[in-house]
């Protein structure tokens, strides 16, 4: 996997529509560098679609970006992570919090979110997926493209690289 956050902002400035993940963002999973096309998912609490989404489905070549609106509770743990794992997903995005971050960080799936919390939602809420996601600054819609690395997450409407 050969590519630089930087080099891409740097060499597309002009070309491409490129957003980048607030800083607020933290990084709680094994994978540091990935990239990846975008699943959008829309929660109210409760992370049920996303857990049968990890669990059922193939995500090769798939990130993942999930908007719960900061709701504190812990989204993903140990147990979405190793769903995400086994159905080869690159990486995890929440504007929201996670928890078991002691084992999330030894499993190879980018995971990024605001915070951890160590209570989950038992109750089944609302949810989406495939919708327009609009938290901090970005915009997010099924279809971009996520590149991430020690210098930060990008958004894309394309695949650049």
């Amino acid at each position: 996997m050969s590519f630089s956050t930087a080099d891409i902002c740097d060499d597309f400035k002009d070309t491409a529509n490129i957003q980048v993940l607030s800083p607020k963002f933290k990084s709680f999973g094994g994978k540091k560098k990935f990239q990846g096309e975008v699943i959008t998912v829309k929660l109210d609490k409760s992370n049920w679609l996303l857990l049968s989404m990890l669990r059922d489905e193939k995500g090769e070549g798939k990130v993942v970006v999930v908007d719960v609106d900061q709701a504190y509770f812990g989204i993903v743990g140990d147990r979405l992570m190793a769903f995400a794992k086994n159905n080869n997903y690159e990486a995890i995005i929440i504007n929201g919090y996670v928890r078991d971050t002691n084992e999330t960080v030894n499993i190879d799936v980018g995971l990024y979110a605001v915070g951890t919390c160590p209570q989950r939602n038992f109750d089944k809420t609302q949810s989406a997926r495939d919708v327009e996601l609009n938290f901090e600054g970005v915009t997010v819609k099924s279809g971009d493209y996520i590149y991430a690395d020690c210098d930060g997450v990008i958004i894309t409407d394309k695949k650049l690289v």
